[in-house]
């Protein structure tokens, strides 16, 4: 909502205003918002087909299905008060307490009959005691819906980082097939000089094939993630999605967190929280107050070591990146002394891969570093806003 969502997210939109349907080609399913929402240019981008991290929010909004079915179903919950809710089950507790017939104890079923009316007295006194403890009404329906919003963005979120974080992985596991590819071939020449065995010969191409192989999971691993995403952001399946870069971490935004300022935020906004105030509020008996009193305390106590946990995990990421960050310009000075090297004769080719290799693998720990980084900003994020674990 700070500095942070300015690369981050743009906010969760909370009202249901309605549901729309679209006439372009882009979304799959109906809007939610009208048109005048948002710019056309706005729209325009929610409506392309290359997915950028900062629309995550909104495409949840607009397009997961979920998020519709709730604004939908919330349209037949948003007048009702407490009273209506406890209304709805004594009602339901009065329809089978008028529904009971005693059976004659002349009756030749007269025990399985009245065990069916015991049975009945039973649910309908449990249905008047649920009326009597119910809490609920529109409010703690619509924080519902709106946490089961705020979760589907931050799963989003987490899988567009983990499709990067599998994409740059490829890059290691192709490199791992190249040079199964090349002890093989060197294995080989070793058993033509008769230097080596055929044993060894064997090994090394079953390396290839081992290396093949976890190349294609992690393909296949790729393409899943990618289909699970759009399909949460409202593309049809098998869409041509074009896949927008993550963003930078934004060290400054990082510098300036006060934790303890956080944890209070955290606590007006969690939505655990908010419910249990909620139906605190709403409560009727002395029995469910106590009960939901222990457990606004006990939800406050948890959601401030889950922010310090957080940051603390953070805070971690960001030095195994800038550890990446310092290894990667020492294997790139290093490659570029080796391929001055070669330039001038002093090295050999194969030395010079050799650089190069370990160069291309700090540069994928590198990325991959700034996928956990990212990752661990988002979940501090989303533990200030509202779903830092409360159990």
């Amino acid at each position: 909502m700070d500095g942070y969502w300015t690369w981050g997210r743009r906010g969760i939109r909370c009202a249901a205003i309605g549901v729309g349907i679209s006439l372009l080609p882009f979304p799959a399913m109906a809007q939610q918002s009208p048109e005048f929402a948002y710019s056309a240019e706005k729209w325009a981008a929610l409506r392309d087909d290359r997915l950028e991290f900062e629309e995550i929010a909104d495409l949840v909004h607009e397009y997961n299905n979920t998020v519709l079915q709730n604004a939908i179903d919330f349209q037949d919950q948003k007048d009702k008060d407490r009273n209506d809710v406890a209304e709805d089950y004594y009602n339901t507790a009065n329809d089978i307490y008028n529904s009971i017939q005693y059976p004659s104890s002349d009756d030749s079923d007269y025990g399985s009959r009245m065990a069916s009316v015991l049975n009945s007295r039973l649910q309908a006194e449990q249905l008047m005691e649920q009326g009597d403890e119910s809490t609920e009404d529109s409010e703690t329906v619509k924080i519902g819906y709106d946490q089961a919003e705020a979760n589907l963005v931050k799963q989003a979120q987490g899988m567009m980082i983990d499709y990067w974080s599998q994409y740059y992985s490829l890059d290691s596991l192709r490199q791992r097939k190249q040079q199964a590819e090349k002890d093989y071939q060197s294995e080989e020449n070793r058993l033509g000089a008769g230097m080596s065995t055929q044993a060894k010969v064997l090994t090394a191409r079953e390396a290839i094939s081992s290396a093949e192989a976890s190349l294609l999971t992690a393909e296949s691993n790729l393409t899943k993630t990618k289909d699970s995403l759009c399909l949460m952001l409202g593309w049809q399946y098998g869409s041509n999605v074009e896949m927008g870069e993550l963003p930078e971490p934004d060290f400054q935004w990082m510098e300036a967190i006060n934790v303890e300022e956080d944890i209070q935020k955290a606590w007006e906004n969690n939505y655990d929280l908010r419910l249990t105030q909620k139906r605190l509020a709403n409560a009727r008996t002395d029995k469910v107050k106590n009960t939901l009193e222990q457990t606004r305390k006990n939800q406050r106590e948890s959601i401030a070591v889950h922010v310090k946990d957080s940051y603390s995990t953070m805070i971690l990421a960001r030095s195994n990146y800038e550890q990446a960050l310092q290894a990667f310009e020492m294997a790139k000075t290093s490659m570029d002394s080796a391929r001055r090297k070669l330039d001038a004769g002093i090295i050999t080719p194969n030395a010079f891969q050799s650089e190069q290799s370990s160069y291309e693998t700090a540069q994928v720990a590198t990325r991959t570093q700034k996928a956990a980084l990212l990752k661990a900003m988002v979940n501090y994020q989303w533990a200030v806003d509202g779903l830092a674990e409360t159990s």
